[in-house]
């Protein structure tokens, strides 16, 4: 504690600045440790919660399973980009996704790294810079805002009705997670004889990431798959799939 030397009679005057001296420093000590106490934040896919349901007049106290957010932010060559909130799994494809419908990268050859440290919620990419990627044609969705798209190629892609069921039942159904708390998407990607992928995420724009992302990784050709979401489709949604060629 500092002390100021001042000529006084009055003491209970020092001992009020005592106190809020003291006051202050309890409050410091305080803000210190709700900073640290964020830092050590255990992210988890759910958590473990006591509510009170309510039905009509009757309530109850029970213990129910709520879904987490893990917030990631990433830094492309070096620079801030964005921060994603979502479900920390499957966040190198979530990154490598994310890059292909920004229209930042146009295949895996275009990314050197990514790391994802998941202590730090930070994941750096590094990817090749390439000033001639042709954006496509300009299309504005209003006066102020705008997206740059090329035609998606044409296939002869076909399914089968019984197939659009089954694909989306498993799609539904496939989550542990979703049964459990009723708060994520899913998002499948089919090639018409088996199902490739299923990916889940609290944000059915990341979910979509990453199911994208795992063929980029993995070198699957998107142009002749189709693609099922569990949640509706926002334009959004639209543009992460014409940006990957579905």
């Amino acid at each position: 504690m500092k002390y100021k030397i001042c000529v006084t009679n009055n003491i209970e005057f020092i001992e009020k600045g005592i106190v809020m001296e003291n006051k202050y420093a309890k409050e410091a000590q305080q803000e210190s440790t709700e900073k640290e106490r964020l830092v050590n934040y255990e992210y988890k896919t759910n958590f473990k919660f006591e509510v009170v349901k309510v039905d009509k007049k009757e309530h109850s106290n029970e213990l129910e399973t709520i879904i987490g957010e893990f917030p990631l932010a990433l830094v492309l060559n070096g620079e801030y980009s964005n921060t994603f909130l979502c479900t920390p799994e499957n966040l190198e494809q979530l990154v490598a996704g994310f890059l292909m419908t920004k229209g930042v990268i146009k295949s895996k050859d275009n990314i050197k790294s990514i790391e994802v440290d998941f202590d730090n919620r930070v994941a750096h990419a590094t990817i090749e810079k390439n000033e001639d990627l042709d954006k496509g044609k300009r299309f504005y969705l209003n006066d102020l805002d705008y997206v740059d798209l090329k035609p998606i190629e044409k296939t002869e892609t076909t399914i089968k009705v019984s197939d659009i069921y089954e694909v989306m039942k498993e799609n539904l159904t496939s989550s542990e997670l979703f049964k459990n708390t009723g708060g994520v998407h899913s998002v499948a990607i089919y090639d018409n004889e088996k199902l490739i992928t299923i990916r889940e995420d609290v944000a059915r724009h990341n979910a979509m990431d990453k199911s994208i992302g795992y063929c980029l990784l993995n070198n699957i050709d998107l142009k002749d798959k189709i693609i099922f979401v569990s949640g509706r489709i926002s334009c959004e949604m639209i543009l992460k799939a014409a940006k990957a060629g579905i």
